[in-house]
Parts: structure tokens; C-alpha cells; sequence
């Protein structure tokens, strides 16, 4: 068997001195996200940690990373949909550039955010092949075809992965591992809290395994934190 356990970063301060930056690192409230993470984490075990590359999900992992005693390896293809730059910009030109955004025909969400924007379709491709080299390759799993479905085979011993990213790289690797048909806006289908729980494990079906999810966007550990002030967008 195995389970991966995926995590969305905590909230990020996207506006720090009141104009938007590109990376961010976490709000106040997003490392209280974190720290309380690390804390409903800490019974469980890990046989290996990833996160992006990205500062707001590194900042996630750190607090989880020194409560179990574990190392997380930086992975690209884990980032996020690639954006234009929004550097400098105030909330309100933010706010008009994502709702003219959301207001496109869905046909137009796979070709990303213009102008110079990483498209839905290479980031699904990013990802997909990104998992599915990582499970293959790093924890021996095989992958078949049966009845135009597909169908994986773990490793010999089980495996517990924690994986730390974003909205949008969780939605593709639910959609590429639950086998369901990808579509431009999987990050509003699959939409995750800051620093939520998913949960999913290899389960037997026909000559192989499948995995189910086991759980979704758990967010218990979080709620004695309130709700956080401000936040919009991943």
C-alpha cells in the first residue's frame, strides 16, 4: 500500500507593504497555519517529504520538518501555475485582473493567465508527469492499462508521502491519480483550504490497485485559529 498525504501552504502575505509581490512568504496567520500543521501532523510517520520550490510552501514545510525530524526535497514541478507578474500592483488592479480572468470562456482557462502566463495544459502536463515519474521512479510503482483505465502496482513495502503545494499542483495530481477526466478550472473543483489535510491510498481493484481518496481538504487542526484576516487569491 501506499498513502499520499498532500498539503496546500499556509496563507501567504501577498501584499506585505500594501502592493502585491510574486512570491510570496506567509502571513502571520499563515505560519499559526503552519505550526498548527506540524502539530496535527506529529503522530504520523513519513518514508519522504516534498514541496515546491516555492517560498510560500517551503515556509509551510519548515514547522513539519522539525517537528517530525524529517527532510523535505524541493521539487519544481510542484510550483504553481506560473502567473504574469502582478509585482508593485495595488489590491485593486489584483482584484480587476483576476475577475476579468475567471470571466473568460472555460475553452479559454487551459491557455492560462495572458500575457506571458503559464497555460492550464502545460502545468497539467508538468504535473502529471511529475508524479507519475516520482511514484515510478523514487518508490518502484508500475502503472497498466486495463479496460482504458489505469491501474497502479505499489511497491513491495507501504510508503507514507507528504507532498507540500498549492492549490492548483494538488488539483492536477488528484485528477491524474483518481483517474478522472482533466478540465481547465480542476483547481476550483478540487479547491483546498490554506494548510488543509488530503488523504489518498492505494486500494486492490481487478489486476491492480487504485487510489481512493480518503480524504479531503481537512481543516480540524486549524479551526481554533479563526478565520484569517484579508487573504485572496492561492
Amino acid at each position: 500500500m501506499i498513502e499520499i498525504v498532500l498539503v496546500r501552504h499556509g496563507q501567504p502575505d501577498w501584499e506585505p507593504h500594501g502592493r502585491a509581490v510574486d512570491h510570496p512568504a506567509l502571513s502571520a496567520h499563515g505560519r499559526l497555519q503552519a505550526q498548527a500543521l506540524a502539530d496535527a501532523l506529529a503522530g504520523e510517520r513519513f518514508d519522504a517529504c516534498y514541496t515546491s520550490t516555492l517560498k510560500r510552501a517551503i515556509e509551510t514545510a519548515a514547522p513539519v520538518a522539525a517537528r517530525l525530524g524529517v527532510e523535505f526535497e524541493r521539487c519544481s514541478w510542484l510550483d504553481e501555475l506560473r502567473l504574469p507578474t502582478l509585482e508593485g500592483r495595488t489590491s485593486t488592479e489584483v482584484e480587476q485582473f483576476f475577475a476579468r480572468a475567471r470571466a473568460r470562456d472555460l475553452e479559454q482557462w487551459w491557455d492560462g493567465l495572458p500575457p506571458d502566463g503559464e497555460s492550464f495544459r502545460h502545468l497539467y502536463e508538468r504535473v502529471s508527469g511529475g508524479v507519475e515519474a516520482l511514484l515510478s521512479g523514487s518508490h518502484g510503482m508500475r502503472i497498466h492499462s486495463n479496460s482504458g483505465f489505469r491501474l497502479w502496482h505499489p511497491p513491495e513495502h507501504d510508503r507514507r508521502l507528504l507532498i507540500v503545494a498549492h492549490e492548483g499542483t494538488i488539483s492536477v495530481i488528484l485528477s491524474v491519480l483518481l483517474d478522472v477526466e482533466p478540465v481547465s478550472w480542476a483547481f476550483v473543483r478540487f479547491s483546498s483550504y490554506w494548510a488543509a489535510i488530503t488523504r489518498l491510498v492505494t486500494v486492490p481493484i481487478a489486476d491492480g490497485y487504485a487510489f481512493s481518496l480518503r480524504a479531503f481538504n481537512e481543516i480540524g487542526h486549524l479551526l481554533a485559529l479563526g478565520p484569517p484576516p484579508g487573504g485572496r487569491r492561492g
